[in-house]
């Protein structure tokens, strides 16, 4: 990888960062994660990574797609704004006697050098990134010529409608612009781009316990209702439960995949 360090690039990551690594911090998604593996080997099968090349895992969270990678031989990096679900990649890959770089920082200013990666990925991780240009800049910075990217995005469904009505200030709703192929075309202009849907199913063993999975497991839907009294988490249950049926919950998701010129 050329160079470690951006010396043009702010390390003070100030109150609006802070926040947002909070908000992603404190809960058990590592949970989560496990139901979207399929799609974390999905991404790594679309980069067609070989090994010992320099994959970078952007917004990695608790590290499914950096594993996926590590498992094939890459050299691979991961990167998240949360210490605390970097935490858990690094236990996970020790666990398999797997060699992850992992680092804390933010996907609109990446610690590394120009051209440093041959392939990188973002489970829907990048998408939440408050700039999106700036976020997009730097993952083509980052990706040499001829690199390959995979990016997944949530379409506008009603769990983000949902979300949009219920939580003041709500700014995941922004995020699915990634799931529109024009938009993702003007961010990411310096890539030949192709698109692809799938299906997402996070699933217990009824209603009650995937809404109990997921409103312990996704970090800014626990720390959300951290906030509320017991009345307040009452009634944003019912509305959540009724986007659940038969124990699970089923997303369509977008894969923007792609080559640098």
């Amino acid at each position: 990888m050329e160079g470690t360090d951006r010396p043009d690039q702010p390390r003070d990551r100030g109150v609006g960062l802070s926040y947002a690594a909070d908000a992603w911090s404190g809960a058990s998604y590592e949970r989560i994660a496990e139901a979207f593996a399929p799609i974390h080997r999905r991404m790594v099968e679309t980069v067609e990574l070989r090994s010992g090349e320099r994959f970078l895992d952007l917004a990695c969270g608790t590290g499914g797609v950096a594993l996926v990678a590590a498992r094939l031989g890459a050299d691979v990096t991961g990167l998240d704004i949360s210490a605390d679900q970097l935490a858990k990649a690094g236990a996970a890959a020790e666990s398999e006697g797997l060699t992850i770089r992992f680092d804390e920082g933010d996907a609109q200013a990446l610690p590394y050098g120009d051209a440093g990666f041959d392939a990188a990925a973002s489970a829907f991780g990048v998408i939440f990134a408050p700039d999106h240009e700036r976020a997009a800049d730097e993952l083509t910075r980052v990706c040499r010529p001829g690199g390959r990217i995979a990016v997944t995005s949530w379409t506008d469904d009603g769990w983000f409608r949902l979300n949009d009505r219920l939580r003041p200030g709500y700014e995941g709703l922004a995020s699915i612009r990634w799931s529109d192929e024009d938009y993702v075309r003007g961010l990411l202009p310096d890539f030949e781009l192709g698109f692809e849907r799938g299906e997402s199913t996070i699933a217990a063993g009824s209603d009650e316990e995937c809404w109990q999975l997921l409103s312990s497991s996704v970090p800014p839907l626990k720390a959300w209702l951290d906030t509320l009294d017991d009345r307040g988490r009452e009634d944003a249950g019912r509305e959540y439960l009724a986007l659940i049926a038969d124990g699970a919950l089923t997303r369509e998701y977008v894969l923007a995949v792609g080559v640098r010129r």
